[in-house]
């Protein structure tokens, strides 16, 4: 090899070396910046873990179900946000044993969507046709007891 295809290949490796360490440098910054969090008015059991819903679960402040319910203070919300995980398992599908019904409630009733598959659900007041000053709740429906996160806001 030439003296000019030693350069060549010099250049280009260098060049690579810094595009992977600069690469290194942005995933980094990246991943240490975190997103500033939603302003959840309410979460449960805390807006960073999870926790198990199951029928002898409350919160002791009145919800619509006196156990198997977790509901936030009385408030104008815009949307409640559950996370449901695969715990105690998933089926092939990601659905799980345990049932749970997500949604609002205020004196009257007590509305939301069920689900037993685990993921990420949103729900907005008007969706179930409901307004005003409500409860953003999570109520066991059956089956064992579901690891959950909720967020209200």
């Amino acid at each position: 090899m030439t003296t000019r295809a030693h350069a060549c290949i010099l250049i280009v490796v260098i060049r690579f070396v810094l595009f992977v360490i600069a690469s290194a440098c942005v995933a980094a910054v990246i991943a240490a910046v975190r997103p500033a969090s939603a302003a959840a008015g309410w979460c449960w059991p805390s807006c960073s873990t999870y926790g198990l819903l199951g029928a002898g679960t409350s919160t002791y402040n009145g919800c619509w179900y006196s156990s198997g319910e977790v509901c936030s203070g009385w408030s104008y919300w815009g949307t409640n946000g559950v996370v449901k995980t695969c715990y105690p398992g998933c089926d092939y599908y990601g659905n799980t044993r345990g049932t749970i019904l997500y949604g609002f409630e205020n004196r009257d009733r007590i509305r939301g969507r069920f689900t037993l598959l685990s993921n990420r659900f949103y729900i907005q007041p008007y969706e179930v046709g409901m307004g005003g000053y409500l409860r953003a709740q999570v109520a066991w429906y059956s089956g064992p007891a579901s690891q959950i996160n909720v967020a209200a806001g």
